[in-house]
């Protein structure tokens, strides 16, 4: 077996290494919904059941991620890049960049966050760190192999084939 040392792989191995993060946080919300919801009130069972459907969400788009990487990624199709991108703004953005987006005041706290993610303290900074890491190393492997599948080419590999 040969193993490949080119861009679009270790972008891949990236990938699914960000796309893996989120398994055990959607696989909770999941289970989330099917507690035993008894006396609890209407508000709270929505509020379950909204979370094991984001869950499932989650867990649909990560196994899309991972489907679309080692198929259409490694063979350096451009629309697989472009489902990656789409998928690292609808998905990673949202859920881990946004919430240093609409408070600010969480940004002008960072040293401070940084010890408290570092002790587990607070498990919101810890979680908006994690959020933040994972956001980075998916535009990485984003952003890393960009010249593989721009670049001018002829062939069959050039991803003009839908």
């Amino acid at each position: 077996m040969r193993i490949r040392h080119d861009l679009v792989f270790i972008s891949s191995v990236l990938f699914t290494i960000a796309l893996a993060c989120f398994i055990p946080f959607a696989w909770w919300n999941v289970l989330s919904g099917y507690h035993n919801t008894q006396g609890l009130d209407v508000w709270e069972r929505t509020a379950l059941q909204l979370f094991s459907d984001v869950g499932e969400l989650t867990l649909a788009l990560v196994f899309i991620g991972l489907i679309v990487t080692w198929t259409g990624y490694l063979n350096k199709l451009r629309w697989a890049w472009f489902v990656m991108f789409i998928l690292v703004s609808g998905l990673t953005f949202q859920t881990d960049i946004l919430p240093f987006v609409l408070r600010p005041k969480l940004l002008l706290d960072a040293p401070e966050l940084f010890v408290d993610a570092w002790k587990g303290e607070p498990i919101a900074a810890r979680g908006l760190l994690e959020g933040f890491l994972i956001f980075s190393l998916m535009v990485i492997a984003l952003f890393l192999p960009v010249r593989s599948f721009f670049s001018r080419r002829t062939g069959p590999a050039m991803g003009s084939h839908l």
